[in-house]
């Protein structure tokens, strides 16, 4: 199925035959289904190629673990949520944190000519090339990836720090039934096989494309490496299976409330993180008091 034919099906299965009668979860659920259903049809033109992936040797000498983020623009320029989250990694995190720029990043990973010279060029937006930057960074050092969004609020639990690889599944929440995974965390060990598959199927896919087919296609890519390629699908099958919801507990619902302490423990007690959103419209009109403000405003004095 091609680019058109997968945007009129989309149109018809997730828009047109999407009875309006259904509730809203009901329709909304449709139109994911129509949705990945189609970008998966889409890829497996590359699924062959993916098959017959085995990991690509790197130097696995040992390395310490780390923690890793990015922000393109460099810390210093980061949005006032976004710095408030690496101080909470470096208050809570056991790991040191580096976080990564557009000057320092390749100063850790190599990556595709090609990759780079699209992303120079916006055919891959900075959001899918840092899904694709971390996949690399795990591969080649090790350790974990944490969105520039997500607020820690404890160490990462000794059980997911013991996991060759680990991500959380989709859930339910922000679009989890159609991503598969969430990739904001991820933990993987130098050289773990499951990355190095990955890596390779989003090395093939942006080899032949100059844009993403979906949203999602990091996530998909990963799908379709665990349905077709034999050493991706016994890594994944090994893997903790924890799902994403107890990391989106607090922001979405909470993030306006007034903080209590108690509360926010509770709300925060089923993950060592939760995602945040710094282009949430509602940081121009905080309540006084807000989880939110407490969040902006918090860990200061660790820095």
């Amino acid at each position: 199925m091609g680019r058109v034919a997968q945007q009129a099906h989309l149109i018809l299965v997730g828009h047109v035959f999407n009875a309006p009668w259904r509730g809203r979860e009901q329709r909304r659920a449709q139109r994911y289904k129509a949705t990945r259903g189609a970008a998966l049809r889409y890829l497996r033109r590359y699924a062959k190629a993916i098959s017959e992936v085995r990991p690509q040797p790197i130097d696995m000498t040992p390395e310490p673990e780390r923690a890793f983020t990015i922000w393109f623009q460099g810390e210093e320029h980061a949005p006032a949520l976004v710095k408030a989250c690496f101080r909470s990694m470096r208050k809570h995190l056991k790991q040191p944190l580096v976080v990564l720029d557009e000057k320092t990043l390749f100063d850790w990973i190599t990556l595709p000519e090609y990759i780079v010279e699209k992303w120079r060029k916006g055919q891959i937006a900075h959001t899918q090339f840092s899904d694709i930057c971390r996949i690399e960074l795990l591969y080649e050092h090790g350790g974990l990836w944490f969105d520039a969004t997500d607020y820690v609020t404890s160490p990462v639990p000794d059980a997911i720090m013991a996991e060759d690889v680990f991500l959380y599944l989709g859930g339910n929440k922000v679009r989890g039934s159609y991503a598969f995974i969430q990739s904001c965390f991820m933990r993987a060990k130098k050289g773990n096989a499951l990355m190095g598959v990955w890596r390779e199927a989003n090395a093939i896919y942006w080899k032949d494309e100059n844009s993403k087919i979906n949203y999602f296609i990091h996530h998909l890519l990963l799908l379709l490496s665990t349905q077709v390629n034999p050493v991706a699908k016994e890594s994944f099958d090994r893997m903790l299976k924890l799902d994403q919801d107890p990391t989106h507990t607090l922001w979405g619902e909470h993030c306006t409330d007034p903080y209590d302490e108690a509360a926010f423990k509770q709300l925060t007690a089923g993950a060592c993180f939760q995602k945040t959103n710094y282009k949430d419209r509602r940081l121009s009109v905080l309540p006084a008091g807000s989880v939110a403000e407490y969040i902006l405003n918090s860990n200061r004095e660790e820095v």
